[in-house]
Formats: structure tokens, sequence, C-alpha cells
């Protein structure tokens, strides 16, 4: 049997390698992972587990990280590595780097157990869709394999996999994914790219059955210690018939209280669609305001979200009794100070809950971030190294008042929480950045999160200062 081990440097429990391991173990494969952040933290169960692979599901910023892991391990065990996530998929170049065997782009579960299935049979698996590789100087990347058409043809994720981590305590709001794939054309998001690379390889979007998400619900709920479901979708409740009859479902067989993400103007088009997640249970919604400026949110960030109908969807939610977040964006291309201002005031309009802001962060593949390069916003010599470890920290954009808005960001949740510090801010922001403001905002992001996403204080305490160093200082 073929063995894969996942090794990642946050508590966290991710949906992808939990896929991925439920394919491959009923065929015979061992599938483990260990959490960490130096190789002394993986050396034990690497000499133990002895590996095929090692596996890392990574973003851009945290790829570093995991190829630095990657190469110590190759050094001193010769263990093979293999990389999936959203880095390698829409930055295949990454297979170049030394020290890098493998990358599977895309949607990896079957060419994953089709390369592990090989190595069972003693048979070469260069030839496995989604795989790409290097030989002496020569590059490979397979063509994509199509599509599943049907998400429920894979098995429920592979909990297990993370068992360590939630019998810490963590365990208490779990992640469920009812689709894959976003209708919407957003420039700032990957899944436009993600959309062309999969061009003519089947349906982009799919919905899984209601009765099979049912299903994963009751197991976490009867299984675990679970006692929130964060359905962690897109778009969660795309198709309005499919959300009303599986609300009405999950009412009546599951009634855990669950946290899930939308967009406003799903939100503003139909009064039932607030109050019908929160007869099921919805304690909590997150929704993408990104800018307060409308002609920057619709043109440039091609969101087509007005401010009328982020106005009725607060207004909607609130009268329902549904918290909610706001996930907001600043340092965009085109935004001017006056822009930030405008989305600090529009949080505080609609009395958003849970504000949360991040620094615009060019990740390669994004058309806004392929837009920023033709602005000249962004270096021409900038590349994928050059990114943060955290897109809380710093712009690597060209903009006038790109200081200030880097602080301002830092006091953004502050701003919308509390209004009238707003005045005192807007003067703070003129100072030079510094830790204190990165402290300050540490202390209330971390405030914001716990609240939001109904998380175990000592538990997310702990993973706050594991990463301490991702969101306030810069190594």
């Amino acid at each position: 049997m073929a063995k894969l081990l996942f090794l990642q440097n946050m508590d966290y429990e991710f949906v992808g390698p939990m896929y991925l391991s439920s394919m491959l173990k009923p065929h015979g494969h061992q599938c483990d992972l260990v959490i960490g952040h130096a190789l002394s933290d993986f050396a034990e169960k690497i000499e133990k587990f002895k590996p095929d692979f090692v596996g890392f599901s990574i973003m851009s910023g945290s790829h570093s990280w995991a190829l630095k892991i990657a190469r110590e391990i190759k050094e001193k065990f010769d263990i093979k590595n293999i990389f999936g996530g959203a880095h390698p998929t829409f930055f295949p170049k990454f297979v170049l780097e030394e020290g890098v065997d493998y990358l599977i782009r895309g949607e990896g579960e079957e060419s994953l157990l089709e390369i592990m299935n090989l190595i069972d049979d003693g048979k070469g698996f260069h030839h496995v869709p989604n795989l790409s590789f290097t030989t002496g100087k020569e590059t490979t990347h397979n063509s994509l394999r199509n599509l599943a058409d049907r998400l429920d043809d894979y098995p429920f994720p592979d909990r297990e996999l993370y068992a360590k981590l939630i019998n810490k305590g963590s365990g208490k709001v779990r992640n469920v994914i009812t689709s894959r794939g976003c209708p919407f054309h957003c420039s700032f998001c990957f899944e436009d790219a993600m959309r062309e690379l999969y061009d003519g390889k089947g349906k982009y979007v799919r919905i899984r059955e209601i009765d099979e998400v049912i299903e994963e619900c009751i197991r976490l709920k009867e299984q675990t210690n679970t006692e929130v479901l964060y359905f962690a979708d897109d778009v969660f409740g795309m198709k309005r018939k499919w959300l009303y009859e599986f609300l009405e479902v999950y009412k009546e067989k599951v009634g855990l209280e669950f946290i899930c993400l939308v967009r406003a103007d799903l939100v503003a088009a139909d009064r039932d669609y607030a109050f019908n997640l929160a007869k099921a249970g919805c304690k909590s919604v997150f929704f993408g305001v990104e800018s307060g400026n409308e002609d920057l949110r619709n043109q440039v960030l091609k969101k087509q979200l007005d401010n009328d109908q982020i106005v009725n969807a607060a207004e909607l939610l609130h009268e329902a009794g549904i918290s909610f977040r706001t996930y907001n964006i600043l340092g965009l291309p085109d935004e001017t100070l006056e822009d930030a201002f405008s989305t600090v005031e529009l949080n505080i309009k609609i009395k958003a809950d849970y504000p949360w802001c991040s620094i615009f962060s060019p990740f390669p593949g994004t058309e806004l971030s392929e837009y920023a390069y033709a602005k000249g916003y962004l270096s021409p010599t900038f590349n994928v190294e050059e990114l943060d470890k955290s897109f809380f920290l710093s712009s690597q954009l060209e903009l006038p008042n790109i200081k200030e808005m880097q602080n301002l960001q830092k006091f953004f949740q502050t701003a919308v929480l509390w209004p009238w510090t707003f005045p005192l801010i807007k003067k703070l922001i003129n100072l030079p950045p510094n830790l204190l403001f990165r402290a300050w905002f540490g202390l209330i992001y971390f405030h914001v999160y716990i609240k939001s996403e109904k998380r175990n204080f000592w538990e997310t305490l702990k993973f706050a200062l594991g990463n301490y160093k991702h969101v306030l200082a810069k190594e």
C-alpha cells in the first residue's frame, strides 16, 4: 500500500486534504497529517510512517514555508513531495523550484488516487492527468481531467485525518461544503482563472444532493462533538429552490446551529431568504462588501452589487436575528483614501457585527492582479515570492496614500465597531506604520474572529499565538 503524509503549518481543519484522504483509504492506501512549523515537528512521524510522498496543500504566500520544509525532508529522508492547492494550480512554474518533485493542478482526488494505485502496482505514473513535473531540463504539464459531474460520487471527507487536532478541543465548529465552483466573476477571485482552466471539461458549478449533505451533517452530529456547522461554499444556497428544500430537512434531521457565506444581492432579492436561514438555525452569515465605492466595486472588482442591495440585505439580516461578517479590501487598484474611508462608512451604516478587512494581495492568475500590472500599480519586476505571508501586513502596490490605507486597515474593525473612534483614526493613520498598530489589529481581530466563527477562546488563542509572526511581523 502507498503512503501519503500531509504536512501543514496551521492548526485548522481544511476540507481539501480530507477529501483526498477519503479517496485513498478505501483503496488500501494510508494517509496521515502532521501540523507543525519546523522539520523537528515532523521528523519523528516521518521516520515511523515512512511515506512515499509528503504532501502540501498550499496558497500563494504559504508556498515558501512548504518549499523550505520539502527541501529539508528531501535532504534528510530522501522522500519525494507532491504539492496541490491554489498556488500550484495558478502558478505551475512552481514545479521549477529546486526540490519540488510533483504538482497536482486543479481538483486532485482522482489523479492522486491513480498515482497511488500505480505506485502500489510498481508502475510509472508520469502520464496521470493534472500532474506537473520536470525531467532533466524538460518540464511537463499534463492536461487536466474532466471535472466530476456528481460530487456525491466522492466519499465524505475523512474527518479522522484531523483527529489529533480535534481531540484537543477545537472540533466544535466543523466545515462542510455543499457545492464547488462559483457562477460569479469577481476580478479579485481565482474562480474565473479556474473556470478557464476547465473550459470544455465539464460543468464548473456543481451542487451536491440534499440527502447526501444531510447524511454528512448527521454523522458529524452523532459521531463528533460538533456544535456548529460552517458551510464553506463560495456562495451557500446559490439555487433558492435547493436551499429552501435543504433548510427544511436540515432543521428536522440535523438541527445544529450553522454559519454560511452568502451574497448581499441574494439576501436582498427575497425577504424569505434571511428568515428561512434563521428558522433553520443560521446564527451568522458572511458576505463581501469589498469597497464602499460602487464604481470601484463594480467596474474594477466586477462584483455587480450596489449599495442599496448591501443596505437592504443588512436590514433583513438584522430583522431576522442573524449577525453578519463583512469582507472588505483596502489598497485596491484605482482606490483613493476617500474611497477607503467610504468603505468604513458603509460598514458603519449597515452596523456590521463582525467587520473584516484585508489589504489587497496580487495573487497570480487573477484578473485584478493583471489590471494592477497594466495600470502600473504593480512593479514589472514583481514576482510571487514577494507576497507577504499574510494579507494583513502591507501592500505591494504603488498608490498615493498607500501607507495611510495600510494603517487604516489595522484600525478598520475598531472604526466600524466603535464609530466614535473614526475621527481619531483618520489622524492616527498619518503616522508611520508600526508594530503597535499591528498589535492593536491583532487584538481586535482575535476578538472579532472568535465571536463570528463561534470558536473556542483558548484554542483560538493558542492558534493566534502560534501564528503570531505571520500577522504582526515580517520575517
